[in-house]
């Protein structure tokens, strides 16, 4: 199966779910995609669009140290939110700087959540870089839907190109609501020009202090194709790694902070192995 019949294919899965009949209140993510590995979470949603404040900015940072000689890695991202229309299009925008030893490089983002009715929303995205240490382009769609019994799915379509390579990524995901606790597992299904790679993400989210405040579990393995964690390069896709972290996010209204840790442990296809520890500090103020 070639990448144009698994776009079609895509499009088609997410063009039946929105012709789906519009019953009950959707949710719309307000989540930082570029510095986090926490998936769609459809409590998070419901927690951002109840907020009234249509401003938003917020400062992220990543660190990411290793154990084997290698110089450290940073990213950190300044991003403003806006929501509009009545709460119904949220649109962001984010610089993101990396630096690593004596090179930096900087990406921008420019993303949209958009509301469909009560039951479905739209997430579009768009990035372009210096490619010193980023893809120079990046373009991301997935559509949601809720449905019955606290589920809700996710399809859509990651693509990425470089100087030398692109990739073509359908990602499918799911996530189940049960009283204070979120699950969401989320796949992506990486096609190169002769190769193809898998990954998934699962966690855990226990809401607690009147569902305000949550603690957080992730894990995964596989061959990501839009983490932020690594050194983007020709072969970064073959780096077949397994991660577990733990996080937590508290709200001091007009702020909200969240921190977490991951430890990952990366085998690239070269057989280069080692272990690597990444530290994410976020916060936001709402206006």
């Amino acid at each position: 199966m070639d990448c144009k019949t698994l776009l079609f294919f895509t499009l088609f899965i997410s063009g039946a779910i929105f012709a789906q009949s519009e019953t009950s209140d959707s949710a719309m993510v307000i989540q930082n995609q570029g510095t986090t590995l926490i998936g769609t979470s459809v409590k998070q949603q419901k927690d951002s669009l109840s907020e009234k404040k249509q401003n938003q900015i917020g400062i992220m940072h990543l660190q990411s140290v290793y154990d084997s000689g290698l110089s450290t890695m940073s990213i950190t991202s300044v991003q403003y939110l806006r929501r509009i229309n009545n709460e119904n299009v949220t649109v962001i925008g984010r610089v993101n700087i990396r630096a690593r030893a004596k090179t930096s490089s900087t990406k921008y983002d420019l993303e949209a959540y958009i509301k469909h009715g009560k039951k479905h929303y739209s997430f579009v995205g768009a990035s372009v870089s210096d490619q010193k240490m980023f893809p120079g382009f990046e373009a991301s769609y997935s559509f949601y839907s809720a449905l019955k019994k606290g589920w809700e799915l996710e399809t859509g379509v990651k693509y990425l190109s470089a100087e030398n390579f692109s990739l073509f990524t359908p990602v499918i995901g799911a996530a189940k609501e049960f009283g204070n606790n979120l699950v969401t597992f989320r796949n992506f299904f990486t096609f190169t020009q002769n190769e193809f790679y898998y990954a998934n993400i699962l966690s855990w989210k226990n809401f607690f202090n009147e569902k305000r405040d949550y603690f957080s579990l992730m894990t995964g393995f596989g061959n990501a194709p839009d983490s932020k964690n690594i050194d983007f390069s020709e072969g970064f896709i073959s780096n077949e790694s397994f991660f577990v972290g733990l996080g937590y996010e508290k709200n001091l209204k007009p702020f909200k902070l969240s921190a977490s840790s991951v430890y990952n442990r990366n085998n690239y296809s070269i057989g280069r192995k080692f272990n690597q520890f990444d530290f994410y500090l976020n916060l936001f103020y709402d206006f």
